[in-house]
């Protein structure tokens, strides 16, 4: 490895270290109460090194929020070209969504509570991957009623009922006082696929 590799790679590192630091400081502080002083002294850092590599609190915020979508996209495109069964993608969808915020329950507090902290560009983006994200859900109640032909549920309103259910977590969840994310998932699944597809149509 050449040593412009290596700098590029320690730089790389040191960035990854300060996202986390601040994804900590916004978890606990809020992001309106959170200073770049913070951040730094969360990273073991100077203000002045913080500053070359982030410009603003608002930038890693937006970091933040548009990695955390851009990967549950990535996830959910795979679990939906796989997977034919629209019931099954569904039981595959929440899964992976409790398994990625099990896991990283700061960024789902961020994600939930900060999206309009963000403005401009930044704004437009993460809300452009974060509907993306939506629609990939919706898409699914669609191909559930259509397989069915008997649900009159909305699929939209289906999506953010469930959405409601799942991004409350960060709430309540406490590792080994609740079941995992797979059990977790199979009894979400449960009330939604016992429930939607059974809905019938209403008569005109």
């Amino acid at each position: 490895m050449g040593i412009a590799e290596r700098k590029e790679r320690e730089r790389q590192k040191r960035r990854a270290e300060i996202v986390k630091a601040a994804e900590q400081v916004f978890f606990t502080r809020g992001f309106e109460k959170s200073t770049m002083d913070d951040i730094a002294e969360r990273a073991e850092l100077s203000k002045g090194t913080l500053y070359l590599y982030f410009k603003s609190k608002e930038e890693l915020l937006f970091l933040i929020q548009f990695r955390t979508f851009d990967s549950l996209c990535d996830q959910l495109k795979e679990i939906i070209a796989s997977e034919t069964d629209p019931q099954s993608c569904l039981h595959r969808m929440i899964r992976m969504h409790f398994d990625y915020f099990i896991r990283n329950m700061s960024d789902l507090k961020i994600c939930s509570r900060e999206i309009e902290s963000l403005e401009g560009a930044f704004y437009k983006k993460v809300a452009t991957k974060r509907k993306e994200y939506f629609d990939l859900t919706q898409s699914i109640f669609e191909k559930m009623t259509d397989q069915c032909g008997a649900s009159s549920a909305d699929s939209r309103l289906a999506a953010l009922y469930l959405f409601g259910t799942l991004n409350w977590i960060y709430q309540w969840y406490k590792p080994g006082r609740y079941p995992d994310a797979e059990e977790l998932a199979s009894q979400l699944a449960g009330i939604y696929l016992q429930g939607f597809p059974q809905m019938e149509k209403k008569r005109s």
